[in-house]
């Protein structure tokens, strides 16, 4: 017994340090994963608001010189909502890893605050609690962001629905409104689907 006591406490030295770092690098890739999506939101609003300018002056131009510049805006404007689709998904995808990452990181916290170290008592209520924050939250500032992403792709399809039927305001309205709705429906059910699984199954899909 004395003689394994010496090695466990090593043992015991070396997985609190592992712990240490494993948590400190956690919150790095945690701040990652924030401050991505909000980079997300910053290259969308930026790109559509020159995309849409172009593809609307592109317009307006051909019918004032009665010339067929139509094509290549309806071309920009379907390249860019390819692509803001595809940015809408990563947003999605990067607060599923954002949540799975802080609940381990609560988990730790949790797991160090129990035995008080040096009579600290968390008055504060800081996070322990390894099943938050939620996956979907309708008040996070993630899907506040996800929510104007969304209304920015519904803008560039209703712009493009403008220039393909230029007599009627009704396609545009009813397909950015259609195309809003249903980005909302896939975030919702996604994000809602992360819950109760292992980190493995939530982020990949299988153990």
């Amino acid at each position: 017994m004395n003689e394994s006591t010496p090695l466990q406490s090593e043992q015991e030295r070396e997985a609190l340090k592992f712990l240490e770092r494993d948590f400190n690098q956690c919150f790095q890739q945690m701040r990652q994963y924030d401050s991505q999506i909000f980079d997300v939101l910053k290259f969308m609003f930026t790109a559509y608001s020159a995309l849409i300018g172009v593809a609307l002056g592109l317009y307006q131009f051909s019918l004032k010189e009665n010339r067929n510049l139509a094509l290549p805006a309806i071309a920009a404007l379907v390249v860019g909502l390819v692509i803001g689709l595809f940015m809408f998904a990563l947003t999605i995808r990067n607060r599923v890893y954002f949540v799975q990452v802080v609940r381990y990181l609560n988990e730790q916290r949790g797991f160090f605050f129990k035995y008080k170290p040096m009579g600290f008592e968390n008055h504060s209520r800081m996070y322990t609690d390894y099943k938050q924050p939620p996956y979907f939250d309708w008040r996070s500032s993630h899907l506040w962001l996800c929510y104007i992403g969304a209304a920015l792709n519904s803008t560039l399809l209703g712009t493009l629905l403008y220039i393909l039927y230029p007599c009627s305001w009704a396609p545009a309205i009813t397909g950015s409104t259609a195309l809003f709705l249903l980005q909302l429906v896939f975030a919702i059910g996604y994000l809602t689907s992360r819950e109760g699984k292992s980190a493995s199954k939530a982020v990949f899909g299988k153990e």
